[in-house]
């Protein structure tokens, strides 16, 4: 009886904390959007100015994709993506300021690796995930002080470690990620990477000719918008549309192959804002116990033949191929149609390439085969 009551209390604030987490999120939204509302800029008086008018749009973007994520949130885990909107929308409207002012745009820093709710990232430290690799993350202040003394960061639930701090200030823990391919590397230069809005041929320069590269497409609307990959084409010699029009994608990654050629070439069909950048192989995400995104998606397992459970939520077809050193697709490890849940068995240590226009799930399902 006792133990009932308590789970009774315990539901109910949790609930209540629930409800007013959500609560703050929504007034996030409210605020951003009177900042937007209440904005001396004002287009028309400065319609010659394109960079400008793509930094005022992307900020009214970011709103409408805060307002349009926000629909069926529960708590601020399921919110991370709202938070992400908003944060854009932020240093779009930043820039529009610093513009007009007459001052260089800010610096955008990425939100903190672990959660994107504790705000932009204010440094970088080293730091592995259990049995995993060691990689540079950016994060919070407030995180990279409890890292430092051996602490988990912000909020995970966990209790601290009492083991102390590694050398290089990281702890083992199983962090709340945002995904890798929200933002490209702070590092990528700006031959590399472009923004803008509207339909638009651009060029992003390899960093070296010989070898492949992962291209990664934001659109800031999806209506009326597609991409189409125009060198290297595809083998037909024709362009290649990796995001269709009509489809409810924002977001396409795709593996470039070498050809010899020191420039990639995409178009832009959109009255949206736009990113697109080459994602340096190096910098691919790396599968440690779970990945769950939407679209296509390129990353990195180190678990040799350690079966992989992969489920796809709803949609139409999907593959998950690995792929060989130039990026091309290799052996089709599971193949599928609609919602449905299979296991598939790489052969070794692998980048593989999921094609799907739906939302999925791969997770390390057991120990490797023998």
């Amino acid at each position: 009886m006792a133990d009932g009551i308590v789970g009774a209390f315990t539901g109910l604030f949790r609930g209540r904390r629930r409800e007013d987490e959500i609560t703050q999120v929504d007034a996030e939204i409210t605020a951003f959007g009177e900042a937007l509302a209440q904005h001396s800029f004002v287009p028309r008086q400065h319609a010659d100015d394109q960079g400008l008018l793509a930094d005022y749009e992307r900020a009214l973007d970011a709103y409408e994709q805060a307002k349009r994520d926000f629909v069926g949130d529960r708590n601020l885990r399921d919110a991370a993506d709202v938070m992400r909107a908003l944060d854009e929308g932020r240093h779009a409207l930043a820039c529009v300021d610093a513009v007009a002012a007459g001052l260089a745009r800010p610096e955008r820093r990425p939100l903190c690796y672990f959660d994107p709710r504790h705000g932009p990232s204010t440094g970088e430290i080293q730091w592995a995930p259990p049995e995993g690799t060691v990689r540079t993350v950016s994060v919070c202040a407030a995180d990279a002080i409890r890292l430092s003394e051996g602490m988990p960061p912000i909020d995970t639930g966990r209790r601290p470690d009492p083991r102390p701090p590694t050398p290089s200030g990281r702890r083992i823990s199983s962090p709340r990620r945002s995904d890798p391919y929200d933002a490209w590397p702070e590092d990528t230069d700006v031959p590399q990477r472009r923004e803008g809005r509207g339909p638009t041929g651009l060029q992003l320069v390899r960093t070296d000719r010989r070898k492949p590269a992962v291209l990664v497409v934001h659109l800031g609307r999806t209506t009326g918008s597609w991409v189409e990959l125009t060198s290297p084409a595809g083998r037909d010699r024709k362009p290649r549309t990796i995001l269709t029009h009509g489809s409810p994608l924002s977001r396409v990654i795709v593996p470039v192959e070498a050809d010899g050629q020191d420039r990639v070439q995409l178009q832009t069909h959109t009255r949206g804002t736009w990113r697109a950048w080459l994602h340096p192989v190096e910098c691919v995400p790396v599968l440690e116990d779970e990945i769950s995104a939407e679209g296509s998606y390129v990353f990195r397992y180190l678990g040799g033949r350690t079966p992989l459970r992969v489920t796809q939520h709803d949609g139409t077809a999907f593959s998950l191929h690995e792929l060989r050193p130039d990026l091309t697709p290799g052996r089709a490890l599971v193949e599928g149609e609609g919602a449905f849940t299979a296991v598939a068995i790489p052969k070794k240590h692998d980048l593989l390439y999921v094609q799907s226009r739906a939302a999925w799930t791969i997770t390390r399902a057991g120990r490797p085969k023998t």
